[in-house]
């Protein structure tokens, strides 16, 4: 048996003292998964995601982590258990090595470090930056540095919003190795995505999030041309 690692019971998310953007929403994410959550801009994928980390409070029901309430746990418990990528890059002037120690809480002190490390064989193309500042990369490299920062958590549960953004193709089939690689080590992990190669070869599992709902659908070419043609009403798994 596979327990849930992360799990939505009936929640409702959003804002406070504004009207929900999803109701209803049940969710259970196991250990070693891989989940993708698609549909339109401005359905409520990122604030859903959100949620998962604990940066919002679900406005009706709970959300339990490991079997305990997210909403009982510290930030840096959370921190520890928990990473959160987001489509934003921090406009920040401070180094790579900087980036990954900040990141990992302090267990590792450097990319070169991360790199010496049990880590993805992925983005070469920065490796050896650990010198460099992040505010003077380009944005496909500022990207490349956060998903390596991300791993760098090492935590449980690795949820990625948009995690494609500025990546060629590919740095897209290196992020698409990345995850593999730990879903393999028994990480679980949650994306929003309107890539179709990643809906398409990635995912354990599919929601479709719209018309204030997640539902799940499978993962086939008819889930696929119905999300092409901007159609929420995919079919059900």
């Amino acid at each position: 048996m596979n327990p849930a690692v992360l799990e939505l019971n009936d929640v409702a998310v959003g804002y406070v003292r504004g009207e929900p953007v999803l109701r209803n929403v049940t969710i259970s994410i196991r250990r070693g998964e891989a989940v993708a959550l698609v549909g339109r801009n401005g359905t409520g994928k990122s604030t859903l995601l959100r949620t998962m980390r604990g940066f919002l409070r679900p406005l009706e029901g709970q959300v339990m982590l490991k079997g305990h309430p997210l909403s009982s746990m510290g930030p840096q418990t959370l921190a520890s258990t928990v990473g959160f990528l987001s489509p934003a890059i921090p406009q920040v002037h401070i180094t790579v090595d900087e980036v990954i120690e900040l990141s990992s809480l302090g267990r590792l002190k450097s990319m070169e470090q991360l790199e010496a490390s049990d880590h993805p064989d992925v983005f070469s193309e920065v490796s050896g930056f650990g010198v460099r500042f992040l505010d003077e990369m380009s944005s496909g490299q500022q990207r490349k540095i956060m998903l390596l920062a991300l791993v760098a958590q090492w935590t449980d549960v690795l949820l990625m919003d948009e995690p494609e953004l500025h990546l060629d193709l590919p740095s897209l089939r290196e992020l698409h190795g990345l995850i593999s690689w730990a879903t393999a080590k028994g990480k679980s992990v949650v994306l929003s995505t309107h890539n179709l190669e990643t809906i398409r070869v990635l995912p354990d599992r599919l929601y479709v999030v719209g018309d204030k709902t997640v539902r799940e659908a499978p993962r086939t070419e008819e889930t696929v041309q119905a999300l092409l043609e901007g159609n929420e009403h995919a079919p059900r798994a």
